[in-house]
Parts: structure tokens; sequence; C-alpha cells
């Protein structure tokens, strides 16, 4: 199947979309997280709550997205919906912001894991020299085409889940609960609702990649009943495997013992393996993140090509290969990731990516209510239940935690405003210069 210029194929199923989503999703953050998480909070039922509370969120907020996904099936997910809401401004912010910081960040962390762990199997190597070249392995891999990052994707995830479900059922079979029973001092300079923040945002970057599939619409079949099967089946996925994954880790460790380590899951599973632990989880976070990594190379382009065509981008990045990739803006999201995977900045990638993300998506959610009042006679194969009041929550809640992420970590909240102002300013150039 060869597309039309400048068109996708659309070949992609429901199954290769919960790929994506189960693929975007658990990658890093599971396995860095849970010792953050651990250490600002200290507490066992605490962790799970905000386990508990990021789910109910995300399950929320894949409902409101896959009203506009369905209904606006076009390549560039978040971007489309703020450019048909809010105008192409706030689309230009919208989709550079996902570019630059929130997918950006995201790959760029993921890469330099990636290279880490590989250092760890081997034994030697260079950090920066091996992600440079996994990002490069990826821009390959994508070179050939829609079939072969799908193909690629839907084998890693199966493989993802079971190394997944291996993991929780050896932390539970090795443990003896004493984790649920014992609670930690937390420092006090994170202790309060800076801990509550800083937890959130932790388990809120673990989550991130839930709205991934909706970059891939216009390649999906049948848009309007399949997006949001993908989108809300893979959220609930996820979130079940999450509270699996962190009760298998506290049935293994205390609270202490898990903020203490830099990778929870090989001391979990301690006990059942023991010194070939650390052999099978770095093996296993290897297959989880190159899954996840891949999804990166699927989206980003996606977004590009969707700038690109209302002029928010080069027109050259419009341009689809016979095999159905963006090529030219495969080219460009590749030398974002080269750029930002060299500076290995773990913690502080994922909170400002995390400040900017909430700021995004409390827009982009707040959509939902711009387009039934401006385009009330769309199509729309899904309609969001107990509308406003759902989607109203939905909203809330993330002004709620935007609100505490900024009041407690005021320098974070700077930094994400300078950014967005700045592509606002830049919007604004391009948009006066297409005139």
């Amino acid at each position: 199947m060869t597309p039309e210029p400048g068109n996708l194929l659309k070949i992609l199923r429901v199954r290769d979309g919960l790929a994506v989503t189960v693929g975007i999703i658990i990658g890093v953050g599971i396995l860095r997280t849970p010792g953050l998480i651990a250490g600002y909070l200290g507490n066992p039922m605490a962790m799970l709550g905000v386990w508990a509370f990021g789910g109910v969120v995300v399950v929320l907020s894949t409902l409101v997205l896959a009203e506009m996904a369905a209904a606006l099936p076009q390549a560039g997910g978040k971007y489309v919906y703020a450019r048909e809401a809010y105008g192409p401004h706030v689309g230009f912010v919208v989709g550079w912001s996902e570019l630059l910081v929130t997918r950006g960040f995201s790959g760029a962390a993921k890469a330099v894991v990636i290279a880490e762990y590989v250092v760890l199997l081997m034994g030697r190597g260079s950090v920066p020299i091996l992600a440079s070249t996994i990002v490069l392995a990826f821009f390959l891999l994508h070179t050939g085409g829609l079939k072969a990052g799908r193909n690629f994707q839907n084998i890693s995830t199966s493989a993802k889940v079971l190394f997944i479900l291996a993991i929780g059922a050896a932390g539970v079979l090795g443990g003896d609960g004493s984790g649920f029973l014992t609670s930690m001092e937390v420092a006090p300079e994170v202790s309060g609702w800076l801990g509550l923040a800083l937890a959130y945002q932790a388990i809120a970057f673990t989550y991130y990649g839930w709205e991934e599939p909706a970059k891939l619409a216009e390649e999906t079949m049948d848009p309007g009943r399949s997006l949001p099967r993908i989108l809300v089946g893979g959220a609930v996925a996820v979130a079940i495997l999450y509270l699996l994954i962190n009760l298998a880790f506290l049935s293994a460790l205390t609270p202490e013992e898990m903020a203490g380590s830099p990778l929870v899951a090989a001391d979990a599973l301690h006990a059942t393996f023991g010194g070939m632990a650390g052999t099978f989880v770095t093996v296993a976070s290897l297959v989880i993140l190159l899954s996840s990594l891949n999804v990166q190379f699927l989206g980003m382009p996606r977004v590009v090509l969707g700038l690109a065509r209302e002029g928010l981008a080069p027109s050259g990045f419009t341009r689809v290969s016979s095999r159905g990739t963006p090529q030219p803006a495969l080219v460009f999201i590749t030398l974002i990731l080269l750029g930002l995977a060299i500076t290995g900045a773990f913690e502080f990638l994922m909170r400002f990516m995390m400040a900017v993300a909430f700021a995004v998506d409390l827009v982009v959610l707040g959509g939902i209510f711009v387009l039934r009042h401006r385009r009330p006679n769309l199509h729309r194969p899904l309609r969001v239940p107990f509308y406003p009041w759902l989607p109203g929550l939905t909203v809330l809640l993330y002004f709620l935690v935007f609100a505490t992420i900024v009041s407690t970590q005021p320098g974070l909240g700077i930094g994400a405003a300078a950014m967005l102002g700045g592509l606002g300013l830049a919007g604004w150039i391009t948009l006066r210069a297409s005139k």
C-alpha cells in the first residue's frame, strides 16, 4: 500500500494502538520513580493511594481526549484539538512544546537510561555515545516505514508486559509483606504538600504517554470507534499493571529500602533470583525502554507533519515516503533527541517536562468545552458521559495539581512560563510572517 503524496498509510488496528499505549507509558518511569516516591511520602498506603489517584486522573483524561480524537482523526494529536478549539497560535504552542519538551525530554531520558543499562551489562562504554547510537538506530528502523515500526512495537510490548508480570510475581513470591506495615520519616525539606507534589509529578511522568495513540489517528482504521477503545483501554490496563507492580515492590521491600534504591525492581527480585536479579531486571528494563522509545519515533514525526500542514513548520516536513514515513520530520526529531540525550539529568528533565505538560494538558482538555460551543454540529462518534461534570472534574484536578506544583516549586513554574511564553512569541512571529 503506497500513500498519496503527503498522506499517511491507514493500517493501524486496535491491537496496534493498544501496543502503542502500553509501549509508550510503561518505560523509564516505573523503573526509576518508585524509589523517589517512597522517599517523598514514606507511608505505603500514601504511596499506593497516589498511584491509584494518578490512574483515575489518566482514565478521566483519556475519556475527554477520546471524544476529540474520534471527532478530529488527524495526525498530530493534542496539537489538532488545541488548533481547532483556540486557533493556530495556541496550536503552535501546544505542538512545539510537545516536540521540544514533553516528548523531546522524555525521549532523551529514555535513550540515556538505555545507554546506562547497556554499560551496566557490558561493564564499560560511554553513555553519551551509546545514547546517540540508540537514537540513530531507531531512526534507521523508522526509515523502513510504518509497518517496521508497528511490528517492532507489537513484539516489544508483548515482551514488556510479560517481563512486568514476571517481576511482579517474583516480588510477591519472594517477599514477606513487611513493606505494607512499615513507614519511614521523610526528609523535612520534602514533607507535606511539597512531598505530595513531587510524588505526583513522578507518577504523572510514569503515566505520561496516555495520549500518544491520538497522534496516529490518521493512520488508524475506523478511528471513530477504535481510538476511544485504544485510549481508554490502554490507560486502564496500565493503571492496573502499575498498582500490581507497586504491590509487589511493597511485598518485598519496606519504604525505607525502596527510598534508597536506584532500581527498586532489582532489589525486590533479589529474594527470588538471588545474584541473577540484577541481570534479569537490567535485561527486562532494556526491553521495556526500547519499546517505549520506539513510540516516540512513531508519534513525534506526526506532530511535525501536522504543524507543517498548517504552515506552522517548514512545508518540507509534509513529505511522506512511499513506506508511510514522514521522512524529513523523522530527521528533524532525531536531531532534537540527539541534542537532548547527552544531558543525562534525569530528575530535572522529568520535573521540568511535567510542569510544562500539566500547563499544556490543562489547556487542551479544556478545549472540549470550546469545541462543544464553537462546533456543535461536529460529528462525534463518542460523547463523554456526564458532560459537563466529568470533563469539568478532570480539568479541575489538572488545575489543582498544576497549582500545587507551581506553589511548591516556583522555579519550575517560572521556567515553564518562560518556555511557553517564548513559544507564544515564536508562534506570533510565524503567523504574522505567513500572512
